[in-house]
């Protein structure tokens, strides 16, 4: 076992100790000896245990691709997609044939209503005219004069510009 591996165990214990040397002239007992010579190697130890396993290594190249293979068979038609934009507008088409004329008893009722709404705005505006006249002759018969009106009218103005600027808006 111990050919197989190529190890020599760890050395063995060391020696007993040398034997005290002789007393000096002195009487003082003698320098401590030597050691003694290394003993023999002891017998092969047991295989340790097993270490952990190491990192992995690289990654290879890449392979060559294989052949391709067949082709597979189609697949089902998919959902309908948006709508795209409007196209621009074609060109005009020809004109068609002349429709009928609506005939004078479908025409009159519209004639009438139209007729009506137009004497109906003419008695209003007539309306309107006579009570400006009305309202015109009632000032001009008021005993103050037309002068005074128009320079009351002007300080009426004027103070109430004055009026708002003092006090402003509040919203």
């Amino acid at each position: 076992m111990a050919d197989e591996q190529g190890r020599q165990g760890p050395p063995g214990p060391r020696g007993r100790q040398g034997e005290p040397g002789r007393p000096g002239p002195q009487g003082h007992p003698g320098k401590r000896g030597p050691d003694g010579a290394r003993g023999k190697p002891g017998p092969q130890g047991k295989p340790g245990p097993i270490g952990k396993t190491g990192p992995l290594g690289k990654a290879g190249p890449q392979g060559k691709p294989g052949e391709a293979g067949p082709r597979g068979a189609a697949g089902a038609q998919g959902p309908m997609g948006p709508q795209g934009p409007v196209g621009p507008q074609g060109p005009r088409g020809e004109a068609g044939p002349p429709g009928q004329l609506p005939s004078i008893e479908q025409v009159l009722p519209w004639l009438e209503q139209l007729f009506d709404a137009w004497d109906e705005r003419r008695r209003q505006r007539e309306r309107e005219a006579a009570e400006r006249e009305a309202l015109e002759a009632a000032v001009q018969e008021a005993d103050e004069p037309i002068v005074d009106d128009e320079e009351s009218e002007g300080d009426a103005e004027h103070k109430k510009k004055k009026k708002r600027k003092k006090h402003g808006h509040k919203d």
